[in-house]
């Protein structure tokens, strides 16, 4: 299920970028291994991947120019524990999402701890970015998205990719906060 709703979202990312502009367009990297499991913003602490997110992973790693920036493969998530710098693309989207998360008080990494949280997808130039939280007794971790509408959560990732093909919005309407 969660294949088809990830290429039929490739497909309208495609179709909504059209012609390249400057060489840019959405591009799904060839996958990257992940035998411990979605690595956390913690170093070394990864969470046991999920039936969605195998499913996701064993499709593609990197995809570039994605919804909500690009969203990363297992080895970028891992990649964002490093300071070495080796990696331009993956240094970019870390200052971004550090940046962004010290001036958004409410931002879920200011909120949860980073064993619970996940990177993944973010952007080099903007504050679109998605988390996974992880949450105990859930078979999926939330996804909770930021771009211009703000916050929004999503129970999964079949969820987030049904209102992202149905350019549906609402989730930014509804708050966790009272």
């Amino acid at each position: 299920m969660v294949k088809d709703l990830i290429e039929a979202a490739f497909a309208t990312t495609v179709e909504l970028w059209g012609e390249p502009v400057e060489g840019i367009r959405p591009t799904m990297w060839p996958t990257t291994p992940f035998a411990d499991g979605i690595p956390t913003l913690q170093p070394g602490v990864f969470r046991p991947s999920s039936p969605m997110l195998e499913e996701r992973f064993k499709l593609f790693g990197r995809w570039t120019t994605a919804s909500h920036g690009h969203w990363l493969s297992a080895s970028d998530m891992q990649a964002l524990w490093s300071d070495d710098g080796t990696d331009p693309f993956v240094e970019d989207v870390k200052q971004m999402r550090v940046a962004s998360a010290e001036g958004w008080p409410n931002e879920v990494s200011v909120l949860f701890r980073p064993e619970r949280l996940s990177f993944f997808a973010g952007s080099e130039y903007s504050n679109e970015k998605i988390y996974l939280l992880w949450l105990d007794f859930e078979d999926e971790p939330e996804l909770w998205v930021y771009d211009a509408n703000g916050e929004s959560r999503y129970r999964d990732l079949a969820a987030y990719l049904q209102a992202y093909l149905a350019d549906d919005v609402s989730a930014a309407s509804r708050s966790w906060r009272a």
